[in-house]
This record gives C-alpha cells, structure tokens and sequence, in this order.
C-alpha cells in the first residue's frame, strides 16, 4: 500500500524554517510530502490525500479573513488537517466577545465608548483585529486613544505580567506547555509543568472553540497575582509549535500523535 500523500503548506521565508524543515523532515518516513508556498499548491492541491496549513501567515500577502487559497481549499472541500471550517480566531473578535462572556480574558472591546467596561489606567493596548504577530500594536495613553478613536481594534488595559505561557493542543487533547522566563523574549521557550488549575484554565478555551481536530494553541499572560489570562487562541496552521524547545522524548511523542492525527483526518474524511 502506497504511502498518502501530504500536501505541506509553508513559507520559509518567514522566519521558522528550522521548525518546518523539522517537522516536515520527520513527516517524511510516513508520508509522501509535497513541501509547497501557498502561492504555488494550487496545480498540486487535487491531487494529494490531505493538507497540513503551517508557517504562511504574512499580513500583507495573505489577507484575513481567508486568503484566496483557504477559501479555495474550502470551496472544493479538500481534507485539511486543521479544521479550518469551524476555526474560531479568523479575527480577534473572537476577544471582544469570551471578555462579555465573563471568560478570564485581558478585557477587552472594540470601541472607545465602551472603555469603560476596562479597568482603569493610564496606558492602553491596541491590536489590529486581523493581525498577527504583533504587526500593528500599540501602547497608547488614554487621551491619544480617545483621539485616535481607532476602528477595527481591539482594545485593551496595558497589563504588567510575570510571563507569557503557551498551551498546546493536538486533537483537544494537551500536548505540552511552554512558557518564556523573560517576557522581553517572547519565543525564547522553555518547557513548563502546568498545575490542574492552569489546565483547567486551558481547557475553559478548548471547549468553547468547536474545531473537531488539528492543532490549537491557547496562549495567555500570568500576572502577579497568579491567575492566568488569555492573550489569543491560535487555530489556524498555529505558526509556531517551538517543538525545537522540547526535549527530545517529549517531541517525538508529539511527532507520533501528529503522524498518527494525520493519518485519522484522512481515514475519516
């Protein structure tokens, strides 16, 4: 029996090549690979057993909600390996509305007349809804930003933090937890043994996104009191895993489950 074929999905021109190279390297012993831009995957995209969406996300030349080849891998109704069809951050909206819902979220609103459900301080943090990677943000006083009015941000109090933690969901079920020492660098990982109060944190967001399968990354801030809030959820091709941050066993046991996903997508579609 001739091994699937996997149409992987990626840019490695946007700065998380060794990840890529990594994982698609490893992918390789189970799976005939097709390593593709997204720009190029359509004479190709019929023709294989699934697609796994990774590192692609550059603002200017994919634009949310979907980009022109998402909406066209949806249209035919090819098998993807993130469940792109029920994915619940096409934007950040997604904030707005966990933070009415009383979810434990850095509160935030979409508009400067709704300001004041925020606690009140002297700095703000903005956040283009569509945005990624911090393209777009600001810290900005409350003045400016009643002068500024933006539309189509998020709004948020510029909140003190101990350290950005990252939760890493296969299928909905946890992989493993990274979290980075010094907030200054954000993508400089090490693993972290979560407690079932941070789980359960995790989980709350889990739950509520309605993705059937794939990979979901809740990542969230602790502050000095110790409580954790939710800074995004990541459910679209989540650009880093900073599997090179793992220790070598625990990575391999999420290779195999990513394999052994993989192979489920397709046998279920």
């Amino acid at each position: 029996m001739s091994r699937p074929i996997l149409l992987y999905l990626t840019d490695l021109s946007n700065g998380d090549e060794g990840e890529d190279i990594l994982i698609s390297n490893w992918l390789r012993q189970f799976f005939r690979l097709v390593l593709c831009h997204p720009a190029d995957c359509e004479r190709t995209e019929d023709e294989v057993d699934e697609i796994i969406i990774r590192n692609v996300w550059n603002e200017n030349s994919y634009p949310p909600p979907h980009p022109d080849y998402l909406e066209r891998f949806m249209r035919k109704k090819l098998v993807i390996h993130d469940d792109l069809y029920r994915s619940s951050s096409t934007d950040k909206t997604y904030l707005v509305d966990l933070s009415k819902r009383g979810y434990p979220v850095i509160p935030t609103v979409d508009s400067v007349e709704d300001i004041n459900r925020l606690p009140l301080v002297d700095a703000y943090f903005i956040k283009p809804k569509d945005g990624f990677d911090a393209i777009g943000t600001k810290k900005i006083g409350a003045n400016e930003l009643i002068k500024l009015n933006p539309t189509g941000y998020c709004i948020q109090p510029f909140i003190d933090f101990e350290y950005e933690i990252s939760f890493y969901y296969l299928d909905k079920h946890l992989q493993y937890v990274l979290f980075a020492p010094d907030k200054k660098e954000r993508w400089n990982l090490v693993e972290f043994v979560p407690t079932e109060a941070d789980i359960d944190f995790a989980d709350k967001f889990i739950q509520w996104n309605k993705q059937r399968y794939g990979i979901e990354r809740i990542d969230a801030c602790r502050l000095k009191t110790g409580e954790l809030l939710l800074v995004e959820i990541e459910d679209q091709g989540s650009m880093y895993l900073s599997v090179q941050s793992l220790g070598n066993e625990r990575r391999e046991v999420f290779l195999y489950n990513l394999k052994d996903s993989i192979f489920q997508r397709i046998a279920d579609d």
